[in-house]
């Protein structure tokens, strides 16, 4: 299966070490990803590797947070808007994510990453849920990811809650 290209739109750096990367089709897209399935990611000239889909955009977009921690990592984690990488997919089996009652979301570090889709599907359906509950877990304030959207969550009807391994002063 050779990779469909997708174009780098948007880069967030999250941490030291990670980045969001949105990443937008040139050629046909790929199946839409389901909550808890990955793609390979390929960065041209230097491999490819597995990374969990941390969300989707505008229908087709596909958003992955990657920690950089080898050469493939580290280089998809340096690109410009603008590069193209390619794609393969989707693999692994989705979660299938409840249609209702309480939910219990908990993931640290890059844990999370998989996890946001299903955050963002109990936002939107907030009706269909009972308790919803997300907890959050990091090295150091500074590790922690998404930290811009907990309050948008908490506005959802989300109850958020964070933890550290090591406080900051603060």
């Amino acid at each position: 299966m050779s990779p469909s290209r997708y174009r780098v739109t948007s880069r967030v750096v999250e941490t030291a070490d990670t980045v969001t990367l949105v990443l937008t089709p040139v050629d046909e897209p790929i199946a839409a990803p389901k909550p808890g399935q990955f793609t390979m990611v390929y960065a041209f000239g230097v491999g490819e590797v597995p990374i969990s889909v941390s969300g989707r955009v505008n229908g087709c977009d596909i958003v992955h947070t990657l920690r950089a921690v080898g050469a493939v990592t580290r280089a998809l984690s340096t690109v410009d808007c603008g590069t193209t990488v390619g794609l393969r997919g989707p693999f692994g089996t989705d979660w299938g994510v409840p249609p209702g009652g309480d939910l219990v979301i908990v993931g640290g570090g890059i844990g999370l990453a998989p996890l946001r889709p299903v955050i963002w599907h109990a936002a939107r359906h907030r009706l269909r849920y009972g308790r919803v509950a997300v907890l959050v877990g990091a090295r150091t304030p500074d590790d922690l990811l998404y930290p811009a959207e907990y309050e948008s969550w908490r506005a959802a009807g989300l109850d958020v809650y964070v933890t550290v391994d090591r406080a900051g002063s603060g």
